[in-house]
């Protein structure tokens, strides 16, 4: 069986120690570290989070909104009913009133 050289150096670990160069080089150039990665996430989290609350907020408001339209378009009906109601009772007053005239001049007339 070969055995290794002593002052040779097994590929594999020149291997592995460029790839620690390139990442320390990779660092230099981009600056994050570890606990960066762990502030990113939590920071993405955070962000999610925020945005779950604000779904629910607009959610909830649009709930009002539906309110608030059904409860207008009541109103509306109720106002349209209300001068309908009123009038009818003006036209049916006025109808009286005639009557009511009328038969006063035929009595005071004889």
């Amino acid at each position: 069986m070969p055995t290794k050289p002593t002052g040779a150096v097994a590929p594999a670990d020149v291997e592995l120690e460029q790839l620690r160069a390139e990442v320390a080089r990779l660092r230099e150039l981009i600056g994050p570290n570890e606990q960066s990665y762990i502030k990113l996430k939590t920071d993405v989290w955070s962000a999610r989070d925020a945005v779950i609350g604000a779904e629910a907020e607009v959610g909830i408001l649009r709930g009002r909104v539906r309110s608030l339209e059904a409860e207008l378009t009541r109103a509306i009906k109720e106002q349209q009913w209300f001068k309908a109601e009123v009038i009818n009772r003006l036209k049916s007053y006025r109808i009286i009133h005639r009557k009511v005239i009328g038969r006063v001049r035929r009595t005071l007339v004889k």
